[in-house]
Parts: structure tokens; sequence; C-alpha cells
């Protein structure tokens, strides 16, 4: 089949594995998404479509992901993923996917590679140290940049665009050169300034031992925009990070609450202790990975949603402590 479209996720692992596609397959038309847009089908998709780090549409072409739930899900949708063009498996990231499996037709380029492994470490939070996570490369200016969220759609899809055409063509280094992501990557770090001493002040604990950080926005009127892993720079011995927002739709906030979590870069030392996907799947209130995972609590008013919020957060903490003990 002749594929003329890639839908993908609009991060950073989106974006390069929409590069990587694009250059195999030599495919310049675009599309991005978030899962919950795949999830309730507010994009059109066909079978000429090749979608990337995103659950499988209704209809689709080739699939490429690295989210074990996604598997499942197709699955309880009474699809065969046999049937389906591409590569899903356990992985750091799509990219990984995607370069493992044109690996098996072509030699892979360094510079491919190297888009491959800054999306791997980027999408695992896979940094030895808060002070190597916090250096700025060519990958951290490219993901900053594509953090940057203003304008208008067309000018924010606009830009995606043309950060996959020019990783086709550039490497890393070059990219991260071009004045368009010079200028969006520094906005952003003045940003996370801002972001950083907001977080500092909102930010509490789940547990008495301050194991899990707490960021609960549920009481505010307008969307918090932090990057919740600040967080851990005000304690850095803590080993997650749990963000509670409310959901607004047309900027109207509503009663459902979202529950969003990670370990910190010292929780990694105990990857194999905690698994933050099974907790939001014991919950069914969502999914993700052992690192990172989230899900969303709904509610049909203001009383139930503080009494769900009270019960979500001590299911959580009990699950949290029902892993500690399970390999301690």
């Amino acid at each position: 089949m002749q594929y003329d479209r890639i839908v993908t996720h609009d991060d950073f692992d989106g974006i390069a594995s929409a590069a990587l596609a694009g250059y195999f397959l030599e495919i310049e038309n675009f599309a991005f998404a978030g899962p919950n847009d795949i999830i309730h089908s507010r994009i059109s998709t066909s079978g000429f479509d090749i979608v990337c780090d995103l659950p499988y549409p209704l209809q689709g072409g080739m699939w490429f992901d690295h989210h074990v739930a996604n598997f499942d899900d197709l699955e309880l949708r009474g699809f065969d993923q046999g049937e389906i063009p591409g590569l899903r498996k356990l992985a750091p990231s799509c990219a990984r996917v995607i370069v493992d499996f044109f690996a098996e037709e072509f030699e892979i380029d360094q510079e491919l590679e190297q888009i491959a492994a800054a999306a791997d470490v980027i999408d695992t939070f896979g940094y030895e140290s808060i002070e190597q996570w916090r250096t700025e490369t060519p990958a951290s200016r490219i993901d900053c940049a594509i953090k940057v969220r203003e304008g208008t759609i067309s000018d924010r899809r606009e830009f995606l665009c043309w950060m996959c055409l020019a990783l086709m063509d550039q490497s890393l280094e070059q990219v991260a050169a071009t004045d368009e992501v010079a200028v969006r990557a520094d906005r952003f770090r003045a940003e996370e300034e801002s972001m950083l001493a907001f977080v500092g002040k909102e930010m509490g604990f789940l547990d008495e031992a301050g194991e899990i950080i707490l960021l609960d926005f549920s009481e505010h009127t307008r969307k918090a925009r932090i990057v919740k892993n600040l967080a851990q720079i005000h304690a850095p011995e803590s080993l997650a990070v749990l963000e509670v927002s409310p959901l607004f739709r047309r900027r109207l906030r509503t009663n459902d609450l979202s529950f969003s979590m990670s370990l910190t870069l010292a929780g990694q030392r105990h990857y194999a202790q905690f698994d933050i996907g099974e907790i939001m799947r014991t919950l069914d209130i969502g999914s993700g990975h052992p690192g990172a995972a989230s899900g969303v609590v709904k509610s049909g008013s203001r009383a139930e949603m503080e009494r769900n919020r009270a019960k979500t957060l001590e299911k959580i903490k009990e699950i949290w402590e029902e892993q500690k003990g399970n390999k301690e």
C-alpha cells in the first residue's frame, strides 16, 4: 500500500518517530495528535496513514508504538495485531521501534541513530542525575522548542511539520542551532524558571516519608501549566511525583480529575521495584509505563469529585506501599 501521511504524537518521541518514518518511506505530510484525540476520534484517519506513538485508531494503516497498554486495548477492541503492518514492542521510545524495524532492510545512518537515542532518554526520563537532565544539549533544546505552546493551532502545526522535515535532512546539532529552535527553546527555559518557583510553592507530599511529591491543583480554577518533574529539584531524594489537576473542556473546568505520576531520577534507581502504570491499571483509571503513567477519574458533582480525589490518593499510597513491601 502507498501511504501518504504520518499521524504522530506531538512530543519529542512523536516528532522523532515521524521524521524517521518519513525519511525511510519518503513521506512529507504530517498530522499531530495526543492519545485522547485518537481515543475520542477527534482526528480523521484512513488506511493510508502511518500512526506513530499513539493508540491505533478506528481506521489506520501502518502502526508503530511502544506502549503496552495500547497493545492490550487493541485486542479488547477485536483487532488482530498480526494483521497490522509496522512494528509494536516494548522499547524506550517509539523512535527506537521504528529504527529497529527499518534496520532489517536498511543500514541506519549515525545521525538517525542519534535521534532515536535521544528519544530513548527523553521519553523514559532516563538521565543519570539532575545535573545531566538540566545540562543543555541539542536534543534538550529541540525538546524545549517542541514544548512551547503559543500562537494558533495552525502555527504550532506549521512548526512541528518544519521540525519533522528538518530532522529528516539534518543532524540534531544542526537543527538545534537554527533560529526557529533557539527562539522557542529560550522562551521555554524562561517559562521553566517561573514554573520552578511555582512548583516549590505548591508542592507537598502524599506520604509521611516524603517519597511521593504531591502537586495538587484540584482546587485551581485555571489550568496550571507546569513540568511536574521540576519538583524533584526541590526534593531530590523523593522517588515519585504525582500531579492532580482538574480537566477543562472549552476552557471550562469540569468535575473530572487527571492523575499523572512518574518516578523521579532517585526513583529510577528502584525501577524494578515500582510500576506506575500498574498503579493506574489496578485503579482502572488509566495506564502507562512502569516509570510514568496517568489516569482520569470522572465525577458528577463537586462533592463527588472531592470524595473521589481523597479515595484515589489513598489508594495510590496503598498500592505504592504494597509494591515497596513486595520487593523488600
